[in-house]
């Protein structure tokens, strides 16, 4: 029987090319590192596949189906039934061919852009990733990981302004749904940094993590460690033709950063903005929640 929808061809990317996926909180530098990473000539990232909307469907839809399936065989088949029910193995398989799939659209991409038999390391990045970050590295056990971190404020201001950009968050009626929201984003931060060292720990070797204010203030030295971790092409002419291409002025058409424009998706490009829009009440609110997990990382209280 000939499989469907390519599974061989899938399957022999994993012999081309190493799995890999970026993840990190929303507005930490995703997007960034994805286009760098997708801009060196061994390397090819996609984003964003959304595989984790699947993920999280996927436990109810094999609950119902081993229910029904309970139901007909004790209905009607009972010792004569064969048919077991579906369990975690099935859906790490459907997973992970789903994953696959994905991969064989950023190879297509890859190699429409010239990079056919260049490629060692192929994955995706989507910030959803962490929030079922387990279960993807049972679902992807060979893969590696590079998770980015932020200041969370930083990621909360900005996560604030692509979300409104035309509210000014401490602005009459805006604060209090600001403010409002303030510690549920801590808890989220500070949950998953502590998601990220869990997972290095257990992974050594294939857990990466960067900062964006790192890559602020040295993208040609933390793009090359990076690179250097694959095994690709770690070249000053390499690694400064990634940087350059997907510079800040580059990718917003223009501007420096610290020239903000609220309705774009890179909105100002910088470090520490939050001191712009948290007044005290602000900051010690995030503090309650995530201050130690801020000094842990580096941050300041």
């Amino acid at each position: 029987m000939k499989l469907l929808s390519g599974a061989e061809e899938l399957q022999g990317l994993l012999a081309a090319a190493g799995p890999f996926i970026v993840t990190g909180v929303t507005k930490s530098g995703t997007t960034w590192l994805q286009r760098m990473l997708d801009s060196h000539p061994e390397v090819a990232c996609g984003g964003e596949s959304k595989l984790n909307v699947f993920l999280t469907q996927l436990g109810p839809a094999l609950r119902e189906y081993n229910s029904t399936l309970a139901k007909t065989n004790d209905k009607i088949y009972r010792e004569q039934a064969v048919y077991p029910p579906l369990g975690q193995a099935q859906a790490l398989a459907i997973m992970q061919y789903l994953f696959l799939d994905r991969l064989g659209a950023v190879r297509r991409a890859a190699e429409a852009d010239g990079k056919a038999g260049a490629l060692k390391w192929i994955g995706d990045k989507d910030p959803d990733y962490k929030r079922e970050l387990v279960s993807w590295r049972a679902i992807l056990p060979e893969a590696r990981v590079v998770s980015t971190a932020r200041d969370g404020r930083d990621c909360y201001v900005s996560l604030w302004f692509h979300l409104y950009p035309e509210r000014d968050p401490l602005a009459g009626e805006n604060r209090a749904d600001f403010v409002g929201r303030i510690q549920g984003h801590a808890t989220t931060w500070r949950d998953t940094m502590a998601k990220f060292r869990k997972d290095a720990d257990a992974h050594p070797g294939r857990h990466f993590a960067i900062r964006y204010e790192s890559l602020l203030a040295g993208a040609e030295t933390e793009m090359a460690r990076l690179f250097e971790w694959f095994g690709c092409d770690a070249s000053g002419a390499t690694v400064a033709e990634v940087v350059a291409r997907n510079a800040f002025a580059v990718a917003s058409g223009g501007r420096r950063p610290g020239e903000a424009d609220p309705r774009s998706f890179l909105r100002k490009g910088i470090a520490g903005d939050w001191k712009n829009h948290f007044d005290e009440e602000c900051n010690r609110l995030y503090c309650d929640v995530a201050g130690e997990a801020l000094a842990a990382a580096g941050y300041e209280p």
